[in-house]
C-alpha cells in the first residue's frame, strides 16, 4: 500500500512560526508581489493592443491607434506596477521603525 506525499504545513511555537518557514512565507509572498506587478503591466499592454485594434479596424487606419495606445498603456502599467511597490516600501519603512521604537 503506498501512502500519499505527505504536505508540509508551517509549524507553530507557542503560536509563532520558526524562522525557516518565515523564510517561506516571505519568499512566497515577494514571488506573489512579483507576479502582480508583472500581469499588471502584462494586462494594460494587451488591454491597449486590443482596444488599438478595434479602433484601427473601425476607422479604417493604420496601426497608429494600436502604436499609441500600447504606448499609453504600457506608461499607465509602470506607473501602477510603481505606485504598488512603492506602497510596499512604505509599509515595511513603517514596520521596521515601529520595531526599532520597540513599540
Amino acid at each position: 500500500m503506498r501512502l500519499a506525499p505527505r504536505i508540509e504545513v508551517p509549524s507553530t511555537v507557542n503560536g509563532d512560526m520558526r524562522d525557516s518557514d518565515l523564510d517561506k512565507t516571505s519568499h512566497r509572498d515577494e514571488l506573489a508581489r512579483g507576479w502582480s506587478g508583472s500581469s499588471n503591466l502584462l494586462s494594460s499592454v494587451i488591454a491597449g493592443l486590443l482596444i488599438g485594434l478595434g479602433i484601427d479596424a473601425l476607422l479604417g487606419t493604420a496601426p497608429v491607434f494600436v502604436v499609441a495606445l500600447i504606448l499609453v498603456a504600457a506608461v499607465g502599467g509602470f506607473y501602477r506596477t510603481r505606485a504598488e511597490a512603492s506602497d510596499e516600501i512604505d509599509a515595511q519603512a513603517r514596520e521596521a521603525i515601529r520595531i526599532r521604537d520597540g513599540l
